[in-house]
């Protein structure tokens, strides 16, 4: 989805699950898959950065660069917004023409959720999120701010590791078993859209 001829924006980059020192930041990862990575923040520490110009502490929701992006990756973003169209638009703005807008994000049907709504009255939630999302209501939030979905599919994780509980890592072996079978249960969704061209 990201070629070594992309400059990426990372919308989000600090706050994604691990420490800038782990192998396994994502930020980090999109840094050997790109020709060049700018980021975006309500926060961050410029010295761990190896380009801190390329960064902005600023809100996803309203943001500016003096560059366009071919990609503009958002993981587990977009369910924390107050206002995710206004992130749309930020992102319209942003992209050159032919550029792709890449969001990860929980989907609300993965098998870890099913299996808490089960046992309580609701899953356990980042306190953080403001909204769920399946496939049918992230198009129709894309399609309302005149985006196109190009790609979905349906993965594990990101490449970021966290403390589990004894049922999470239970809950793993299945996911494990299920993704053999069918992706739709798994912990994250991911989408890649454009702008539609007429707008």
């Amino acid at each position: 989805m990201i070629a070594k001829t992309d400059i990426v924006l990372d919308v989000g980059f600090w706050g994604q699950g691990v420490q800038y020192s782990d192998k396994n930041w994502v930020h980090k990862l999109l840094h050997h898959s790109a020709r060049e990575v700018y980021g975006i923040d309500l926060n961050f520490d410029p010295s761990k950065l190896d380009n801190p110009s390329n960064y902005k502490i600023g809100n996803a929701e309203n943001f500016a660069f003096d560059i366009k992006f071919d990609v503009i990756f958002a993981a587990d973003l977009i369910e924390h917004l107050s206002n995710p169209g206004l992130f749309l638009e930020s992102c319209k703005k942003n992209l050159r023409n032919g550029g792709r807008l890449i969001i990860t994000t929980p989907n609300c049907f993965n098998l870890f959720n099913m299996a808490e709504k089960v046992s309580k009255q609701e899953p356990t939630v980042n306190s953080d999120h403001t909204c769920y999302f399946n496939v049918k209501t992230l198009k129709q939030l894309l399609d309302k701010n005149s985006w196109h979905i190009t790609k979905t599919a349906f993965i594990y994780k990101l490449d970021s590791n966290f403390n589990e509980s004894f049922k999470k890592k239970f809950l793993n072996l299945l996911y494990f078993v299920l993704a053999k079978l069918t992706p739709k249960f798994l912990e994250t969704l991911v989408i890649v859209a454009g702008p539609n061209i007429d707008q």
